[in-house]
């Protein structure tokens, strides 16, 4: 099996909006099915985030690309576009990744692809504890499914993520998207 990644430029912009938290974003998991879109969108996000918008100041992001999805990094070199504010630490496991970045990159936003081990899961916690946003995405089909995973059940009662953006298929397999905030609760 080859995947290609590839770029979407433009597809988090609406998602963005949703996503702003004063000066910063609400720590954000974006959530499907297998093959819906969730990397493509992480990857815009980051993108937005590290330029900036009309609307957010630009962002130092930093990057665990454990399976070189998002940057598609060759030879060490981003083969994607995700701005000129972001770090990316390519094929290193997400959380020693994450550890290494909030110790030398002093990251703002840290971004991460498909959580799910429980080494992730706890180095995710202590990212939250220092004062960095987080920035994910992890497989779910259904909204109700979080209550289901092991680690996130915690977190989901610890109030840790602020925003959940489900993609799925519309359509004609046109990507669509809701948006809940901490508690479960649809806001679009």
């Amino acid at each position: 099996n080859i995947r290609v990644a590839r770029q979407k430029k433009g597809c988090a912009k609406e998602v963005l909006p949703w996503l702003k938290c004063e000066n910063s974003i609400y720590n954000t998991l974006i959530l499907s099915a297998p093959g819906v879109g969730k990397t493509t969108m992480l990857r815009d996000c980051i993108r937005l985030l590290s330029e900036g918008t009309s609307k957010i100041k630009g962002k130092k992001v930093g990057v665990v690309d454990e399976r070189s999805e998002i940057a598609a990094s060759f030879f060490g070199i981003p083969q994607n576009d995700l701005g000129y504010r972001t770090d990316v630490l390519d094929a290193c496991p997400k959380a020693e990744g994450m550890r290494l970045l909030l110790r030398s990159m002093s990251p703002q936003i840290i971004a991460v692809d498909e959580l799910g081990s429980k080494e992730d899961c706890l180095a995710v916690e202590e990212t939250l504890h220092c004062g960095c946003r987080i920035l994910g995405t992890m497989h779910v089909g259904k909204i109700e499914e979080l209550k289901e995973k092991m680690y996130l059940s915690q977190w989901m009662e610890k109030e840790f993520f602020e925003r959940f953006v489900l993609l799925s298929l519309g359509e004609g397999g046109k990507r669509k998207f809701s948006i809940y905030d901490g508690k479960l609760q649809r806001l679009c």
